[in-house]
């Protein structure tokens, strides 16, 4: 009985503070708030300084926007009075030319076309030459190129190879240019064998029937 007596029945163990403790417990909440405060609070000190930045940013640039146009202004002057200068140095000297022209001008105040020194011209006949040069209107009494051909071939009264009848009468005209010189004698010689004042045998000419 003695034992039973000497135990103490306790009951289940309080939670929280005890009474007249003062330490304070805090709330989780309320420091959320003051965390979030925080952060507000930097942000938008970041955000006032980046505008105040931005602010500073724009103001320079239109400062420097500002100094280059009054740079190209100046240059721009600069450009134009050489110009005008140029121009009117040119103008004086187009004067100057003008009134030098004008003292042997032509008609309607134009500058007269100068004067060509023509070569004084050969006196005397010209050298006689059977062969035409040139075109216009025959003479009368001009041999033809069928007369020349034809009173060549009577001359040596034999037969000759069209190369070197072209050849000999080439060289008795003095004409300098060949190839121009033996179109004409061949379209003359193919009139002729058509004629039959002269006929051909392989590449060899002679004398025809109506010569």
């Amino acid at each position: 009985m003695e034992n039973l007596d000497s135990t103490v029945v306790t009951g289940p163990k309080k939670r929280g503070r005890k009474p007249g403790s003062k330490n304070k417990v805090k709330s989780t909440r309320s420091s959320k708030k003051v965390s979030y405060l925080n952060a507000f609070s930097f942000l938008e000190q970041g955000i006032q300084s980046l505008s105040e930045a931005l602010k500073k940013a724009t103001i320079q640039a239109e400062k420097e926007i500002e100094k280059l146009e009054k740079k190209h202004a100046k240059d721009l002057e600069k450009i134009k009075a050489k110009s005008a200068k140029s121009l009117g140095i040119w103008k004086d000297r187009a004067k100057k030319n003008l009134k030098k022209a004008k003292t042997t001008s032509g008609r309607r105040g134009r500058p007269a076309k100068p004067k060509v020194e023509k070569e004084a011209a050969r006196r005397g006949r010209p050298p006689k030459n059977e062969f035409r040069q040139g075109g216009g209107r025959r003479k009368a009494g001009e041999l033809t190129k069928r007369d020349i051909i034809l009173n060549y071939v009577k001359e040596i009264n034999q037969p000759i190879s069209t190369g070197d009848l072209i050849t000999a009468l080439h060289e008795r005209s003095g004409v300098r240019d060949k190839k121009r010189f033996s179109q004409g004698m061949y379209t003359t010689l193919t009139q002729m064998y058509k004629s039959g004042s002269l006929i051909k045998t392989d590449g060899i000419v002679t004398l025809g029937a109506t010569s």
